[in-house]
């Protein structure tokens, strides 16, 4: 077994509105709170960003297609292995990480209206859910993770491995430190003060969730090659550069 590594944690997955029903064969993979974002003006792009909560064993997200007629693309920049949904564990698909590109006819998907996705997984199993176009309010707006959007401060937030974990496909524990930044629970609105904020925690650049202290639980995993990655954010989710990077740690291993 090889590791090089990094950090991860299980997040709770909050309760969304969108409940899902599972196809043949049976899944324990669950669904909630599918929502499409629109991209521009025209109407007709949508990033599709939803919670998944698995109580079975861990499994990878093969391929998203639409049940009623939309074209789906299962986006994840800069990586190109699995999406292993840790056993045990929630995940996002998030606009920060691997996520979902829905396109329909120009003007079909209106304001609070859906389209259904169904997600299929390695064994076969499915889940089908529906996806809605929220409609907007004043205070909606999309949080811009971007790297573009990011904050330098001095001195610098670090985050490092305290140890290599003992990797394993039962899952592991893992311990991080931090300097020049502290781990705060906020209500979503919070401004940001400097040094404050979460990380994000990233499997193959499927997000797992955001953490809020230095030790964390990893799910149970299938052998394979692994990329985690912990990344620094502020209360109002932007990410802490050093340098014109992210301040993150990245740990590369093998089971």
């Amino acid at each position: 077994m090889s590791k090089r590594w990094f950090a991860v944690a299980g997040i709770a997955a909050a309760l969304g509105f969108a409940y899902i029903f599972a196809g043949t064969p049976q899944t324990a993979v669950k669904v909630s709170d599918g929502r499409a974002a629109p991209m521009g003006a025209s109407g007709s792009l949508f990033m599709v960003t939803l919670k998944l909560q698995n109580d079975g064993d861990p499994r990878i997200l093969q391929s998203v297609t639409s049940p009623s007629g939309a074209h789906t693309s299962l986006m994840n920049p800069g990586h190109d292995k699995p999406l292993v949904v840790p056993g045990g564990d929630p995940a996002q698909l998030a606009m920060d990480g691997a996520h979902i590109m829905l396109q329909v006819p120009d003007g079909s998907f209106p304001e609070g209206t859906y389209h259904s996705l169904a997600l299929t997984f390695d064994d076969g199993s499915e889940v089908v859910t529906r996806i809605l176009n929220p409609e907007a309010t004043g205070s909606m707006t999309l949080m811009d993770h971007s790297n573009a959007n990011g904050i330098e401060i001095s001195p610098s937030p670090t985050i490092a491995l305290v140890q290599d974990p003992q990797v394993s496909t039962d899952g592991f524990a893992v311990q991080i430190s931090v300097k020049n930044f502290e781990f705060v629970l906020v209500e979503d609105g919070t401004p940001h003060i400097d040094g404050q904020g979460h990380a994000h925690i990233y499997l193959n650049g499927l997000k797992l969730g955001r953490l809020y202290e230095n030790s964390f639980q990893v799910g149970a995993l299938k052998p394979g090659d692994y990329e985690l990655t912990v990344a620094l954010n502020s209360n109002d989710h932007r990410p802490y550069m050093s340098d014109g990077a992210p301040i993150s740690v990245t740990y590369r291993f093998t089971l």
